[in-house]
């Protein structure tokens, strides 16, 4: 990541951070890097399907 990145503040609940962060310490990750693998993933699942022939 490089600091010409853009920067927000996230609000999440404590027990939901203490979560990211042990999955994050397991994948030898910062937590901002979890938080990035996650949140990519989800769209890489949510691709529109083509549609199906009937």
């Amino acid at each position: 990541m490089s600091r010409l990145d853009h920067q927000f503040k996230l609000r999440m609940p404590p027990a939901l951070r203490a979560q990211v962060e042990q999955a994050a310490k397991a994948a030898h990750r910062s937590l901002n890097a979890e938080i990035l693998v996650r949140l990519e993933a989800t769209f890489t699942q949510d691709k529109p399907q083509q549609e199906q022939p009937l």
